[in-house]
């Protein structure tokens, strides 16, 4: 079978980019295959969490999760980070780092509430709502319906005629207004069904 220009393009694009050629997979070695195509480490979801429980003890690797919580970092990335490094290390399969990621969350809160730091699920969970009692709400918005206020005098004593230009001004003089829709109505007075007499 003929490849054809395209299909050699779209190959030698795919080469130059370090990327694996469609179906590459299929043509490694059976007796070297990729560490997450083996069997799993481990197939216990008890003896996978003990295993990331000693690998999150490691000082080093306590220290660095630590750093990562206090900066900001969410509890569910870090979880995520140690169960995909895990499974692409051929310790466990997809199945099983599904059933992992809750007890890996809860060790990492566990390991940040032992140092006394404050954590967050997710990124970007901090900006929780503010709780306020409704006399301080009230304040607050009467306080935001003052300063609208003061803006709104000092906005009204600025207005200046030279601010539009000559032409424009022409044009708003000249302009003829209709009577309004209000005044149309209040001259026909038509009464309402419900204001019928019998």
């Amino acid at each position: 079978m003929a490849m054809t220009e395209k299909s050699s393009n779209f190959l030698n694009h795919i080469i130059q980019r370090g990327r694996p050629i469609p179906g590459q997979s299929l043509t490694n070695a059976p007796e070297q295959p990729m560490q997450h195509e083996r069997p799993p480490e481990f197939t216990n979801p008890r003896e996978a969490m003990l295993s990331i429980f000693e690998a999150l003890t490691v000082p080093e690797a306590t220290t660095n999760t630590l750093l990562s919580l206090s900066s900001g970092v969410g509890v569910v990335d870090i979880a995520s980070i140690v169960l995909y490094s895990g499974y692409l290390e051929g310790k466990w399969n997809e199945d099983l780092m599904i059933l992992l990621m809750e007890p890996t969350m809860f060790m990492v809160m566990a390991l940040a509430d032992k140092a006394e730091i404050e954590y967050e699920l997710e990124a970007g969970d901090s900006e929780t709502p503010l709780e306020m009692s409704p006399q301080s709400q009230t304040e607050t918005l009467q306080g935001g319906v003052n300063q609208l206020e003061q803006m709104r005098k000092i906005a009204a004593t600025r207005v200046s005629p030279q601010s539009v230009p000559q032409d424009v001004r022409k044009i708003i003089e000249e302009t003829e207004i209709p009577s309004s829709l209000l005044e149309k109505v209040e001259q026909e007075q038509t009464t309402s069904l419900l204001g019928r007499e019998e």
